[in-house]
């Protein structure tokens, strides 16, 4: 059984090693990894703003061995040429034996209703990590989503 905790306030230092266990996984399966350097300090920064300040969320997926299987971080904000706000995904990431049952899913659940519940007229999800790029443009567009553009990157060092 997947408890679902949707994070407020001052973190505890076991959250907060699994908040980075989860995002060093996230790195190291991620098109990043060997282009830029990890920040262990700086992924530490976002999981205590998201789950601090308003607008932002941060939700952990843990199983019942109180093991962390899934994140999602995402906030709410008024786009750049408008005063209408949109939800945007920061870090959603599931180990990978959890993929298929279903945990991203209720992650991202959890996300369009606090979406709602923000006022946020679209969600938007990128897809930059390079991690099963099908598989994830397979799921959206099963749940209504539509692929609107590209990532693309050019190491310059």
């Amino acid at each position: 059984m997947i408890e679902y905790i949707v994070l407020d306030g001052k973190l505890s230092e076991d959250v907060e090693r699994d908040f980075l266990e989860m995002g060093r996984a996230a790195f190291e399966e991620s098109s990043f990894n060997g282009m830029i350097e990890y920040d262990e300090q700086k992924m530490l920064e976002v999981a205590r703003t998201y789950s601090e300040m308003d607008h932002k969320l941060l939700v952990l997926a843990v199983d019942g061995d109180g093991r962390t299987v899934g994140v999602f971080a995402g906030y709410s904000a008024p786009w750049y040429f408008s005063s209408d706000s949109i939800a945007r995904d920061v870090l959603w990431y599931v180990v990978e034996e959890h993929r298929s049952s279903g945990v991203g899913l209720m992650l991202l659940s959890i996300f369009e209703e606090w979406a709602k519940e923000m006022g946020a007229k679209s969600v938007w999800l990128g897809q930059d990590s390079g991690i099963d790029t099908s598989k994830f443009s397979r799921i959206l567009e099963a749940k209504g989503y539509s692929f609107i553009g590209a990532n693309y990157a050019l190491g310059v060092n």
